[in-house]
């Protein structure tokens, strides 16, 4: 892989490790994530300007992954009240890149070299495999497991529908902006429903979290679909993942979450896939 490209997926991680360890700490679990979201706004916005709008084309990837989204962001919510961060982080995010390399297969889609195929389950298999010690450890209840799962099956949905967006629209600025604007709506529209006292809450306790959080969010995922236009979508959400390594380091050092044998195998393990990728 080019060295620009892996660089800045791993840059894009830090940034998406950050705004995790940003919901987790907060006690609204519900607050920091709308915050977040909606926190991309005014980048959206701006960056529109410069890029302007994507083609019609790429209107149904847009509609469709705004609606998975705001699943996946429903979920996380749910995910982070029932599991250690440094449990439903791994299991979410290790499931996603082994879901989209084996929809790349059957839809014919970003043929990977050897190398990145040993890279994807590696640092997928040990993701999920210290996502799963992780939980057996903390003794939480089966529902933060089954929602982290849930969560990974929405994660590999919409980065396979964002990346062939983007490639439909050929700009990662226009393709995100807009989707943005949509799972804006579509999110808040749930918090009205579901957590109005959380979505009032916004603009006296949630303003850290929504331009600190919202900026590391958008930065985060725009060069991850600048990727996708350029290498294979599985591998870059297998780079992207990598931010398990800073999200279990966030929790270990901030949350006061234990450090185990596990987490440090994970780290070399995932380290290695690295390698791999950089090598194929």
């Amino acid at each position: 892989m080019n060295s620009l490209i892996l660089v800045a997926v791993l840059s894009a991680a830090f940034f998406h490790a950050f705004w995790n360890f940003l919901v987790k700490k907060n006690e609204d679990k519900a607050l920091a994530v709308i915050a977040v979201c909606l926190g991309h706004l005014p980048f959206s916005v701006a960056a529109l300007f410069f890029s302007g709008l994507p083609p019609l084309s790429s209107l149904s990837y847009l509609l469709i992954s705004a609606l998975l989204h705001t699943g996946y962001q429903v979920f996380l919510i749910h995910a982070y009240r029932f599991g250690e961060l440094s449990a439903v982080y791994p299991i979410a995010r290790g499931l996603s890149p082994l879901l989209l390399m084996i929809a790349g297969f059957i839809l014919g889609q970003d043929m990977l070299s050897p190398y990145q195929i040993m890279a994807v389950c590696l640092i997928g298999l040990s993701l999920l495999i210290f996502g799963f010690s992780q939980y057996q450890l903390s003794k939480k209840g089966l529902k933060g497991v089954l929602l982290a799962v849930a969560t990974g099956f929405f994660i590999a949905s919409y980065s396979l529908v964002d990346g062939l967006g983007t490639r439909e629209a050929q700009s990662a600025i226009a393709f995100y902006g807009v989707l943005s604007l949509l799972n804006s709506l579509f999110l808040t529209g749930y918090f009205l429903i579901w957590h109005r006292a959380s979505l009032w809450a916004l603009p006296t306790k949630g303003q850290q979290i929504f331009w600190i959080g919202g900026g590391a969010s958008y930065l985060a995922y725009v060069i991850v679909l600048w990727a996708c236009l350029y290498a294979p979508i599985a591998v870059v959400s297998s780079l992207r993942e990598t931010s398990t390594l800073i999200a279990v380091l966030l929790g270990v050092f901030l949350l006061k979450e234990k450090m185990t044998f596990g987490k440090a195998s994970a780290v070399m393990l995932i380290v290695m896939g690295v390698m791999l990728i950089r090598l194929g």
